[in-house]
């Protein structure tokens, strides 16, 4: 699977994949259609972006990877790595499995209560357990506004409620300052001002709303 990001990502897919616009163009975010391409194959191609951006995700056969690959570079497609993605998707206030949420953690202590209905009476599996364990965290982004470090995973948060724990951080190339996801007490809002725990010393951070950043433009006032 090849990642093809951004504001021309999919001009630059149908502009190595010939033939697949028709069948593409239409296709809606978190959507995805099978073509027959034929010098690949069938060719899976998906709109569920893992970065905050337009684009898709091109399956193609193993042995046809290379060469598809060597087609999106000529087309004017820039390579990246998981590191990039993990940047973008952070700037975009996107979860990542095993470190924002696992199955330790319920949907609403990991900012994922938009994915639940809690309006109307139908049941699904797991309501009986959300109703019995109301929420006593929730994710925030913080913005690091002291300077002298990096804000990472697993760093203690203070709050004027609590202690918390950084979840996920990273320096953010768009927004230009380190940015992070954590998990503090309730009552912890967008302006607050908290210390992190960053190699023995704390720094100051700003709650912020995510995203951090969207269409390649940050959202945070520094």
């Amino acid at each position: 699977m090849i990642a093809v990001q951004g504001p021309s990502a999919r001009a630059r897919v149908w502009q190595a994949l010939l033939g697949s616009r028709a069948a593409t163009e239409p296709l809606k975010p978190f959507n995805a259609v099978e073509i027959a391409e034929p010098e690949f194959g069938p060719v899976m191609i998906c709109r569920t972006g893992y970065t905050g951006e337009d684009g898709f995700e091109v399956m193609v056969p193993a042995a046809h990877a290379a060469t598809l690959w060597n087609r999106l570079v000529a087309a004017g497609v820039r390579p990246c790595g998981l590191g990039a993605r993990d940047t973008l998707r952070l700037e975009a206030g996107m979860n990542l499995y095993g470190q924002d949420m696992d199955d330790t953690t319920i949907p609403l202590e990991s900012g994922l209560a938009w994915t639940i209905d809690q309006v109307s009476p139908r049941d699904f599996v797991g309501k009986t357990a959300l109703t019995q364990q109301p929420a006593k965290r929730q994710l925030v982004g913080l913005l690091l506004t002291d300077k002298g470090g990096v804000l990472r995973s697993h760093q203690k948060v203070h709050t004027g409620r609590g202690e918390g724990e950084i979840t996920s951080g990273t320096f953010a190339p768009t927004v230009g300052q380190s940015i992070a996801l954590a998990r503090v007490p309730l009552g912890v809002a967008p302006g607050d001002a908290v210390e992190v725990e960053v190699r023995d010393k704390r720094l100051r951070a700003r709650v912020v709303k995510p995203p951090f950043a969207r269409n390649g433009k940050s959202l945070v006032n520094i």
